[in-house]
C-alpha cells in the first residue's frame, strides 16, 4: 500500500481487517467440530487455515490492490519449516534451561498419536488467524504507513495485551517482549507470513502438547506427551500463567528475536530478502 493512501482509508482497512480475523479467529476452530474422524477433523482445521489464508489473499488484492508477497507460494513450504524449526529449537532451550535449574522435570510420558495430530492441526489454525492479525494487517501496515519502530511498538504490544484476558499484566507485558518482539523480527527477515506462522506453531505445539505447558494462561491440557512436575518461583516458571510468564523464556525470546533482526537487516542491506 502507497504513503498516498488517505488516512481515513487505510485506518478502515486496518481496524476493518482486524476486527474481521479477530472474529473468525474465534469460530474457525469449530470447523473441527463438523467431523468425529480425527484424520477427517485434522484435514478440516488445517484446511480452515488455508481458507483464511486465501482470504487474506483475496482481501488484501481487492482493497490494496497489490501482489500479496508476504505469502509467496514458493517461499510456503521452505520458510515455515524455518519457522517451526525456530519455535522448537527455542521452547526446547527454554525447558532446557529450567530443567538445569530444577524448575520442571519430566513426571511421566503419554504417546498418544491420535491428540498430538488433533493438536497439531488446531494449533496451525491458531497460528494462521493470530500471524495474520498482528504480523500480515498490524505490523505490516504501521510499517508501510509509518516506520519499523513504530510498527515493532505497537504490534507487540497489542499482541501482549490481547492476552490479557487470561494471563496476569506481568505475562502480557512479557509475551509483548518476547513473543511480540520476536515474531514481528520473524516477519520483518523476509516480509513474509510463513516464519512467524512456523514459529507460532511450534511454539504452542511444543509448550503444550509436547512438554505439557500451559499456554497463555489457559486451563491444562488433557493430554501431553510430556508429564511434567513444575516448581520454582513464579519469576521462573511463570505460575498459572505459564512459562511465557518466566524471565528465561522473556530473555531468550528478546535475545532470539535481537538475532532475526539482525539477519533481517544484513539481507535487506544485500537485497536479500
Amino acid at each position: 500500500m502507497k504513503h498516498s493512501t488517505a488516512l481515513w482509508k487505510w485506518t478502515l482497512l486496518l481496524v476493518s481487517g482486524f476486527i474481521l480475523f479477530l472474529f473468525l479467529s474465534q469460530i474457525s476452530p469449530a470447523i473441527g467440530s463438523l467431523s468425529n474422524n480425527l484424520p477427517v477433523k485434522s484435514t478440516l482445521l488445517f484446511a480452515g487455515g488455508l481458507c483464511i489464508l486465501g482470504l487474506y489473499v483475496i482481501l488484501v488484492k481487492l482493497f490494496e490492490k497489490r501482489h500479496v508477497s508476504e505469502l509467496n507460494v514458493s517461499r510456503a513450504l521452505p520458510d515455515l519449516l524455518t519457522g517451526f524449526a525456530i519455535g522448537a529449537v527455542f521452547i526446547a532451550g527454554v525447558i532446557f534451561i529450567l530443567a538445569l535449574i530444577g524448575c520442571y522435570k519430566i513426571d511421566s510420558i503419554e504417546i498418544d498419536w491420535g491428540a498430538m495430530l488433533l493438536d497439531f492441526s488446531v494449533l496451525f489454525l491458531v497460528a494462521v488467524n493470530e500471524e495474520i492479525i498482528f504480523r500480515g494487517i498490524v505490523f505490516r501496515m504501521i510499517k508501510e504507513r509509518f516506520n519499523i519502530t513504530v510498527a515493532f511498538i505497537i504490534s507487540s504490544l497489542s499482541f501482549g495485551l490481547m492476552h490479557l484476558w487470561n494471563v496476569d499484566m506481568w505475562t502480557a507485558i512479557a509475551i509483548s517482549a518476547e513473543a511480540g518482539f520476536m515474531l514481528a523480527a520473524a516477519y520483518n527477515l523476509r516480509n513474509n507470513l510463513w516464519i512467524p506462522i512456523g514459529i507460532h506453531w511450534a511454539w504452542n505445539f511444543m509448550s503444550s502438547t509436547v512438554f505439557g505447558l500451559v499456554v497463555s494462561g489457559t486451563s491444562i491440557k488433557e493430554y501431553s506427551l510430556i508429564v511434567p512436575e513444575i516448581s520454582g518461583p513464579y519469576i521462573l516458571n511463570g505460575g498459572s500463567n505459564g512459562f511465557e510468564g518466566s524471565i528465561v523464556t522473556c530473555i531468550c525470546g528478546i535475545l532470539i528475536g535481537f538475532v532475526l533482526l539482525y539477519y533481517s537487516r544484513k539481507s535487506h542491506s544485500t537485497g536479500k530478502c
